[in-house]
């Protein structure tokens, strides 16, 4: 750090309330700075922000975009995943403690990652299984329906047989031993959800065959922008 001087925080969450609590927190810490103010604001040594802002910052390709913090309540693989290979620095969930947000903080100014301990384990344990195949993370959407292999195996013009070691493929590398368990590892570390960013819908027929509509991922993002975008409020003791 520069002698007598602060590290220079830049506050660029969308959330007000987070947003408020964060320039609190971060201010009453003397060994930081927090800074409110346009995204293009160059002067600020680490930027914390939320997922969508931080994926924006980073796509600009700008100063600040190599120095970004993460923070917010997803633990979605996927996400955190997508975020790293982005060029994130740091990922910290909300109800961090204030010496995880502070840590993560100096860490980043230093150069190196800050990825909170959650988020640690979900990118070693994700390093330690094998990749679904396009094919497979289809079929795992078809499972989440609840889906028969002969209704599945009509669907993607397969035979019964292909769709079975496909499933079986499928619950090995999610280590899961029924289709419940496989769908339910499968959200948890956000494939079902996030792989394609694609939401799908189903309505019963006649004959009670069912209908597959597959939102875009637009569409789908657009729709549920809102909610991603809403954090629960931090749990720090914010000093006065």
């Amino acid at each position: 750090m520069r002698p007598n001087d602060r590290i220079r925080v830049l506050i660029a969450h969308d959330d007000p309330v987070i947003s408020a609590g964060l320039v609190a927190t971060i201010g009453s810490m003397p060994a930081f700075g927090a800074i409110v103010g346009p995204l293009q604001d160059t002067a600020a040594d680490v930027v914390i922000a939320d997922y969508a802002t931080a994926i924006r910052l980073m796509a600009a390709a700008g100063p600040l975009g190599r120095r970004v913090i993460v923070l917010t309540h997803s633990d979605s693989e996927a996400k955190i995943s997508y975020a790293l290979e982005q060029g994130a620095r740091g990922y910290i969930l909300m109800g961090c403690s204030l010496q995880e947000l502070s840590d993560g903080l100096r860490s980043v100014y230093k150069g190196a990652i800050a990825l909170a301990p959650m988020v640690a384990s979900r990118m070693a344990e994700r390093m330690k299984q094998r990749a679904l195949t396009a094919r497979q993370a289809e079929i795992l959407g078809y499972l989440m329906l609840g889906l028969s292999n002969k209704a599945i195996a009509f669907k993607l013009a397969l035979g019964v047989g292909t769709i079975k070691s496909h499933v079986k493929s499928i619950f090995s590398k999610l280590d899961a031993s029924s289709r419940t368990e496989a769908v339910s590892i499968a959200q948890r570390r956000g494939i079902l959800r996030d792989q394609d960013e694609i939401s799908v819908y189903t309505s019963r027929l006649h004959a009670g065959e069912e209908r597959t509509v597959v939102v875009s991922a637009q569409n789908a993002r657009r729709q549920r922008r809102g909610r991603d975008l809403i954090a629960p409020q931090p749990t720090w003791h914010l000093s006065q």
